[in-house]
């Protein structure tokens, strides 16, 4: 009878110990800093996505001693999907992620969308873990209207501040996120960009058509797309070609031999020469929209004496400053 009471109360004793091992105590915390993410220089016009990296650092501590030597941590996004960074009211969109491939939005438990999860076990020595986990930006592509203002590089920004770290501290099995209740707060970050002005172009052929004499002028076509950054000012100069004149125009008879005289205008009458702005000459000049445009450039061979018979070109350089 003595033996089963003495049992009977050691398994009272281990039933009370265990019941005083808390779930948390302060001396178990954790807590968590984000670096900032910048996505440094972007050209809209370029239509295409642009992605960057942070870094989130988590550090947990643990008692001296304790049973409980792991602790899941969760990293939670609240807010809203898409994102926007802004410049005044001007707005460009991207999106957070858990993972590289940008698939996975980096999200909440409680909004039902899924957080940034790790595990962190007590190191052999010592009382504090540290782990460091990224987290990808994406900015959307195709956004070619968001614009520069001032006609100089702009800087768009948000504070992120609806996040927050919540753990829990466990023995064997991980609670999952969806049940942790300890909450160390949040951890803000900045995401920034900065929008470029940047200018695209490219050029058609024109070609008159062939004739047997020169005794009437001659017209023909062509055109220049251009694309700029919405906000971005920008000037494009035709170059004299092969004459060195751009107000004396000449192609060259393919293996020499002869010229014919031609002149390239801005203007469908065909009355203002375009050249660099010099001698007389005009530029086309225009303010980006983000959106390509097509310019008509105008040529004219004047009637003069016939050269032999051949092909004759000249190579014109286009060139579009901003």
């Amino acid at each position: 009878m003595k033996r089963l009471v003495l049992r009977l109360a050691l398994c009272v004793l281990l039933g009370g110990m265990f019941g005083m091992l808390p779930t948390h105590a302060s001396a178990q915390t954790c807590n968590a800093s984000a670096s900032p993410l910048s996505f440094g220089n972007v050209s809209p016009i370029a239509l295409s996505a642009v992605a960057s990296t942070g870094t989130v650092t988590v550090s947990c501590t643990w008692p001296a001693t304790t049973l409980l030597v792991s602790v899941q941590v969760c990293l939670n996004l609240g807010g809203t999907s898409p994102r926007y960074m802004s410049a005044g009211s001007n707005q460009l969109q991207y999106d957070l992620y858990q993972d590289a491939g940008h698939s996975q939005l980096w999200g909440s438990t409680t909004l039902g969308t899924t957080p940034i999860s790790l595990v962190l076990n007590k190191p052999l020595t010592g009382t504090t873990a540290s782990a460091s986990v990224n987290y990808y930006g994406q900015i959307a592509a195709n956004q070619p209207t968001v614009p520069s203002v001032n006609n100089a590089s702009t800087d768009y920004s948000q504070t992120v501040g609806s996040t927050s770290l919540t753990y829990g501290f466990f023995l064997l099995l991980s609670p999952g996120c969806g049940a942790l209740t300890t909450s160390a707060g949040s951890f803000g970050f900045t995401v920034g960009a900065t929008v470029v002005n940047n200018c695209l172009i490219s050029a058609t052929n024109m070609a008159f058509s062939a004739s047997g004499v020169l005794s009437s002028r001659l017209d023909a076509g062509s055109t220049i797309s251009a694309r700029c950054t919405n906000g971005d000012a920008y000037r494009i100069a035709l170059s004299a070609g092969s004459s060195g004149s751009m107000t004396a125009r000449q192609m060259q008879r393919t293996g020499g031999g002869g010229v014919v005289n031609y002149q390239l205008y801005t203007d469908s009458g065909r009355s203002i020469a375009w050249g660099d702005g010099s001698a007389g000459t005009s530029t086309v000049d225009a303010v980006g929209t983000g959106n390509a445009v097509t310019i008509n450039v105008y040529g004219r061979v004047p009637a003069q004496s016939t050269p032999m018979p051949g092909s004759y070109s000249d190579t014109i350089t286009a060139t579009i400053s901003f």
